[in-house]
């Protein structure tokens, strides 16, 4: 996943170099605090993700378009087991995680002002893909004797909010990003860390949940232009 970031990253900042200063790249790193009916579903879990995007500003307006891809993992647990293979009393580590992948299309309205930050407004929408992996370990550094996903589902996500691009030199190419979103996505079934549970011979049941994600995300970046 680190290395499918880095290369979309990289691409997206070539794809932009070629607008002499039209162009923003940056990474973004987000909480996620749940609220509304998502709330009471889970609890006060927090939704940590990390994210990369591309604006290209049209020509003479105060608009930029581009994208922008997330990557997020809302819960982990490990447990032991010695029902995992068979005719051996051994324990195993089983680490199970929670995991979320977004991209979404990008409008922002950016205008210029005569102060040194720059205010934004902007809207987000695309696709959000959950799912649960676990891994089973005979211990922390051993390579995963058996791993596979669980529970996944497929989710439309839209974004609404704004903030501060501040800069960080006198040539306004590097700007300090700080940013408040309010999150929805559409109906998935999902894990949290609390519903998976064993019985007195080791067997798992899973209990997924049905909710829309429903978040104010705070976050801080780096912005640089192009």
């Amino acid at each position: 996943m680190k290395n499918l970031l880095t290369a979309l990253f990289l691409f997206l900042a070539v794809s932009f170099s070629s607008y002499a200063q039209d162009g923003l790249g940056g990474i973004q790193f987000n909480g996620g605090i749940p609220v509304g009916g998502f709330q009471p579903e889970v609890g006060n879990i927090l939704f940590p993700s990390i994210s990369i995007s591309g604006l290209y500003q049209l020509p003479k307006t105060p608009f930029f378009v581009g994208g922008e891809l997330g990557y997020g993992r809302y819960g982990t647990a490990m447990t032991r087991s010695r029902d995992i293979i068979n005719g051996t009393d051994q324990r195993f580590r089983i680490r199970r995680n929670n995991n979320a992948i977004n991209l979404t299309g990008v409008v922002r309205v950016m205008p210029e002002t005569p102060f040194w930050v720059r205010p934004f407004v902007e809207g987000q929408f695309g696709g959000i893909h959950t799912y649960t992996r676990s891994k089973v370990r005979e211990n922390r550094l051993a390579d995963p004797l058996s791993s596979g996903t669980e529970v996944y589902d497929w989710g439309w996500i839209y974004q609404l909010g704004g903030g501060l691009m501040i800069p960080l030199e006198k040539s306004k190419e590097t700007f300090l990003e700080l940013r408040v979103n309010y999150v929805q996505t559409s109906e998935m079934d999902f894990l949290t860390k609390r519903d998976a549970s064993y019985n007195d011979q080791g067997q798992v049941t899973l209990s997924p949940r049905t909710a829309t994600f429903q978040m104010i995300q705070p976050s801080i970046g780096v912005k640089f232009a192009f």
